[in-house]
């Protein structure tokens, strides 16, 4: 009995590592966003440090919805700057940053689900 105990503790403890280690990953222009600052000022934060003529750096990809109105964005954030159509990328290796109405709502998956779910919106498997 206390084998399993001890086990799973250990089990727990990775978990939290693991998550703690992926957070901390973040990328440091993603830490920089704060909810509520407009659509430019997202793409300017996700533009440091790329170089190029990009109109969307460090852009994957992108969603739109219109709900009640009012558009919702979904911005896929590859600090690599890599791009749909040339490169393949799981969806696990991007950060969705959510928008309603030009204004940034939420990063992270778990902002993303919250949001997709509560508006009956399919999200993509991450």
């Amino acid at each position: 009995m206390t084998s399993y105990i001890v086990r799973r503790s250990t089990l727990a403890l990775g978990a939290f590592t693991v998550l703690t280690f992926l957070v901390g990953c973040q990328d440091k222009r993603v830490k920089d966003l704060q909810t509520g600052i407009t659509r430019d000022s997202v793409m300017s934060v996700a533009a440091k440090g790329t170089q190029g003529t990009d109109s969307m750096p460090s852009i994957y990809s992108s969603d739109r919805f219109l709900i009640n109105g009012k558009t919702l964005e979904v911005l896929y954030f590859d600090s690599r700057n890599r791009k749909a159509g040339r490169d393949t990328v799981p969806y696990s290796q991007l950060t969705p940053l959510v928008m309603f109405d030009g204004k940034l709502v939420g990063k992270g998956w778990a902002a993303w689900d919250s949001i997709g779910k509560a508006n009956k919106l399919t999200v993509p498997k991450h």
